[in-house]
């Protein structure tokens, strides 16, 4: 190649090779993945004038855009720069800016190709869809897609004009409301990519498609409508419809809490037809207004602390990790299927084991179910879901566990059959890293029944385990770096976010859930009904209500989880008689069909008569003391854990509270909400609490201080 040009600083590089092709490289010093950065974009507008220049003097034929890292392509717009715009005035530039700059890529008088090889998110999509040809790898890590909508804003350099012409307003809609990527084979069938090429000879795969773009042998793939979706698409009443029924679906999905959604299909539709300046432009004014709303910040904010725990081990510590070749889980219930699933899922070879060959089969039949639901949910193809099940192999004793590098253990909540199971694996594996999978046992406690206590540590997985993105790394007292390391690569390495929790009662999440699932019942007991309460709480935007969640985890699981909560924390933790009286009428929940809820053929309906009849009386419903009364419960316990060092810290709260429980993420976290609603306040009302329903209100000492000199939480970060 002659004549380079480059920014090494910036991560921008530019060549021309013999056969007049230019490849600009983005390339970000010191990063794993490239993000649009302001510096990247100021350096990009001053290149493209030479890159002008050049054109119009004929040395160039064709641009190729692509990515100096391997197998990642753009992770998108820079985060911080989005939590640093002050104005919707400030918001809409950077917008109007962005979009100025791809529009001179599209304007270019040659063609132009980005070659995708990796993950293609946010910006680096919208760079894509200005480039007249888009080539993807099939490496496993290719997916395409524009997550703004999970920020709170929608796509702002051009994305909703762009991907509408690409692959239809359909597929737009589709892509721009979910925030979900899609793989190669899907984003060429709906002409979001011209072409699929192996990983494997990508480069070459890029030199002879950019050939044939110059020849004229290739024109750009066009969305392939059938009738039906030419008259929704093309015509004024189709439209019509079309958009209605998006509004209905976002509606329904993100409710009243989430504005983006419904700004995001206005946009769409009202550019129909638009010029593409006026077009560009309505996107830019929403996406300003958008930025700064709380929703959009809160959203930022969580998303800022889940990179933030990617971190949160110091490098001297990760340093020491072992690679986790193959593991071992002990148990093959729901929880150890789902784990050993998810495993193999992320291709580490697999020993399930368990002493009863009923429950293994049912524990490998739970994997499989698992992995089939991937294939419909389009993550995997049904051969390479084939693949991945081929991973788990399923053993009634410990030989096939011998070489793992890590086992947990996933067996009945009682610490002398943990013990005796780690003490087992230890003895088959040797030098293994030994994981529990408890909610809420010592896991120091669990450490005596081995010859290394330092090779314990506690991997928390929430149910279900495909589905929920936090892990609760537990490092006991003994736990020594090498099996933290490894835990909490581990972790990294299945898809999960990790947040380091001290070895305490419930660690965190279980913690903070008891006195909110406690005070629902004794709501129940005071005459409010089972509908009033998880109304309460789903108004105020959690995912389902105290009751429901009941259901969820199984009654019996969640007395015997009170019930240790009350023996470590004593009267703040003395659950209500709800559970028992639940139990006695045979009530289990979900798992039996029988709970708060009704239940046909798993699924939940209404509220079940017959469990309201357990606590007659007169019906209450008083949704702002129902929040108060669970809400605030469960900010003081955060208060008594943070005194106690249990997360370095109220940032792993607010998260572990958004991925462990579902608390809602445009609420920004528990504690980043106790600032706004006032610690005073929140004090007070403890306090008035405490006075008339006991002293399990008593306001944590931290809380009282903060209160007293008027602090947040936000303030001890």
């Amino acid at each position: 190649m002659t004549g380079p040009t480059s920014d090494s600083a910036i991560g921008l590089e530019f060549e021309v090779d013999r056969d007049h092709v230019g490849w600009l490289t983005f390339d970000r010093p010191g990063a794993s993945v490239n993000t649009l950065t302001l510096e990247l974009m100021q350096a990009l507008d001053a290149l493209l004038s030479q890159l002008e220049s050049r054109i119009a003097n004929g040395q160039i034929l064709a641009l190729v855009v692509r990515s100096g890292k391997e197998g990642a392509f753009f992770a998108g717009a820079d985060v911080e720069a989005i939590a640093s715009l002050s104005s919707a005035a400030e918001a809409e530039a950077a917008s109007a800016q962005g979009q100025r700059i791809f529009r001179r890529i599209e304007r270019l008088r040659v063609p132009t190709i980005a070659a995708i090889d990796g993950a293609c998110m946010g910006g680096g999509t919208e760079l894509a869809l200005h480039c007249d040809f888009r080539l993807a790898s099939d490496r496993e890590s290719t997916r395409i897609g524009l997550p703004e909508i999970r920020l709170g804003i929608l796509p702002g350099f051009g994305g909703t004009v762009k991907l509408p012409a690409r692959v239809g307003l359909q597929n737009a809609l589709g892509l721009i409301l979910s925030g979900k990527a899609v793989r190669p084979a899907q984003a060429l069938k709906i002409g979001l990519v011209d072409r699929v090429a192996p990983a494997a000879s990508f480069i070459a795969a890029i030199r002879e498609f950019t050939r044939a773009v110059i020849s004229g042998d290739v024109q750009p793939a066009a969305p392939s409508l059938g009738l039906r979706d030419r008259l929704l698409e093309g015509t004024g009443p189709g439209r019509t419809i079309l958009f209605g029924a998006a509004r209905k679906r976002a509606a329904a999905e993100a409710g009243p809490f989430y504005p983006a959604p419904a700004r995001a299909i206005r946009v769409l539709a009202e550019s129909v037809g638009k010029k593409a300046d006026d077009a560009y432009g309505l996107e830019a004014r929403a996406l300003g207004e958008l930025a700064v709303t709380p929703e959009s910040r809160n959203l930022v904010r969580v998303f800022r602390l889940s990179q933030a725990a990617r971190r949160a081990l110091p490098e001297e510590i990760l340093a020491r990790k072992r690679p986790v070749q193959r593991m071992g889980v002990i148990g093959a219930g729901v929880m150890g299927g789902a784990i050993a699933e998810l495993a193999a899922a992320n291709d580490v070879p697999v020993a399930l084991k368990d002493i009863d060959q009923e429950a293994l089969d049912s524990g490998m039949r739970h994997a499989g179910a698992l992995l089939r639901k991937a294939v419909k949910a389009r993550a995997f193809t049904e051969e390479e879901a084939s693949r991945k099940f081929a991973l788990i192999t399923g053993t009634l004793d410990y030989e096939e566990v011998s070489d793992a590098d890590l086992v947990i253990e996933a067996v009945v909540e009682r610490m002398a059959v943990k013990q005796q199971v780690l003490r087992e694996a230890e003895e088959a594996t040797g030098d293994a890293v030994l994981a529990t999978n408890t909610s809420a046992l010592s896991v120091d406690g669990m450490a005596d029944g081995v010859e290394r206590p330092g090779s314990v540590l506690g991997l928390h997985f929430f149910n279900p385990v495909h589905k929920m993105p936090l892990v609760e790394v537990v490092a006991g007292p003994r736990t020594d770096d090498t099996a933290l390391a490894t835990g909490f690569q581990l972790a990294l390495d299945l898809g999960k976010t990790p947040v380091l929790v001290a070895d305490r009662p419930g660690f965190l999440v279980n913690r903070l859930l008891a006195p909110y699932l406690n005070e629902a019942g004794f709501l129940l007991e005071e005459g409010h009904s089972i509908a009033s309460v998880d109304g309460a709480l789903e108004s105020f935007g959690m995912p389902m209500g105290p009751m429901r969640l009941l259901d969820e985890i199984g009654i019996d699981v969640a007395r015997h989880a009170g019930r240790e909560m009350a023996r470590a924390f004593g009267d703040r933790m003395s659950p209500s008689g709800v559970l028992d009286q639940m139990i006695d009428d045979a009530r289990l929940g979900r798992k039996n069909g029988l709970g708060f809820y009704r239940y046909s053929e798993g699924k939940p309906g209404g509220p079940d008569p017959a469990a309201q009849d357990l606590w007659p009386g007169e019906t209450r419903s008083e949704p702002e003391e129902i929040r108060r009364r669970c809400l605030y419960a469960m900010v003081n316990e955060a208060a008594y854990a943070l005194e106690e060092e249990v997360v370095d810290g109220p940032d792993p709260v607010d998260l572990a509270m958004v991925f462990g429980t579902g608390f809602p993420p445009f609420r920004g976290g528990l504690l980043r909400w106790a600032d706004v609603e006032g610690l005073p306040q929140i004090h007070e009302a403890l306090s008035l609490y405490a006075d008339s329903l006991g002293t399990r209100f008593a306001p944590a000492p931290l809380l009282g201080r903060m209160a007293k000199h008027n602090r947040t939480f936000t303030d001890l970060t």
